[in-house]
């Protein structure tokens, strides 16, 4: 029996009464449940890592966008460039397609030349040429003036220049009204059809060719030539000079 029993029964034995109530054993503490779930954010780590994407998107997108205004910027250049070509040739056809065989005075002085084309020309750098044109418009004769113009072309300085004069016969010092056609110019030369050839000079004093080659070397677009062909080709001089 164990010790709890044998009090009972002594006890008894002594006239006494002991009630007791059997002892339990005490719990156990259970061990708190740890939770090893992390609390709401972001790691360290992760906000470097999500740094760098956004960098590497952001710069990704700002190359893209720069590429797309260099791309904009360089085609509006060019169509800027391609405007001042076709200008440029446009008004030398007028003026080389309407040139009339009418010989004009320098300085007061007739040369009785109706194409003066030539190695520095009109103070070229490299060809030059000068003449008298027909066309030039004066409506209702409103203006004092007839409807010739003297003009030339030459290259000056890396740029191609038209040059005019407001009557086809000059007075003494009278300077032409010089007009900048085309920039980036390194060359200028001249080319003359007559005969079924095309001739590297002009010579012939008193008669227009049929036609005429002009040759740009441009730094950008290399060597441009276009053909016109002359209304007075082969006619000579009709002022009597």
């Amino acid at each position: 029996m164990n010790l709890v029993n044998d009090t009972q029964i002594k006890l008894r034995q002594g006239g006494f009464t002991l009630l007791e109530k059997p002892m339990r054993p005490s719990p156990v503490p259970r061990p708190r449940a740890r939770h090893h779930g992390r609390q709401g954010g972001f790691t360290l780590l992760e906000m470097l890592v999500a740094i760098a994407i956004f960098a590497s998107l952001s710069m990704g997108a700002y190359q893209v966008l720069q590429g797309v205004l260099t791309s904009d910027e360089v085609a509006k250049k060019k169509e800027a460039r391609l405007s001042e070509l076709q200008l440029a040739f446009t008004l030398m056809e007028r003026d080389i397609t309407q040139m009339v065989p009418r010989s004009g005075r320098i300085d007061g002085e007739n040369n009785k030349v109706l194409l003066a084309a030539s190695r520095f020309g009109q103070q070229s750098d490299d060809w030059g040429m000068a003449f008298i044109r027909g066309g030039w418009l004066n409506p209702d004769g409103m203006l004092p003036r007839s409807g010739l113009q003297r003009v030339g072309w030459r290259i000056k300085d890396h740029k191609l220049e038209r040059l005019s004069y407001l009557y086809p016969d000059p007075v003494i010092g009278t300077e032409p009204r010089i007009q900048p056609m085309l920039d980036r110019v390194t060359a200028l030369r001249l080319y003359f059809y007559d005969k079924g050839a095309w001739k590297e000079e002009w010579t012939q004093r008193n008669v227009l060719p049929y036609g005429l080659a002009v040759e740009l070397d441009l730094e950008d677009y290399g060597t441009i030539r276009r053909q016109f062909l002359i209304g007075a080709g082969g006619q000579r001089a009709d002022n009597g000079n």
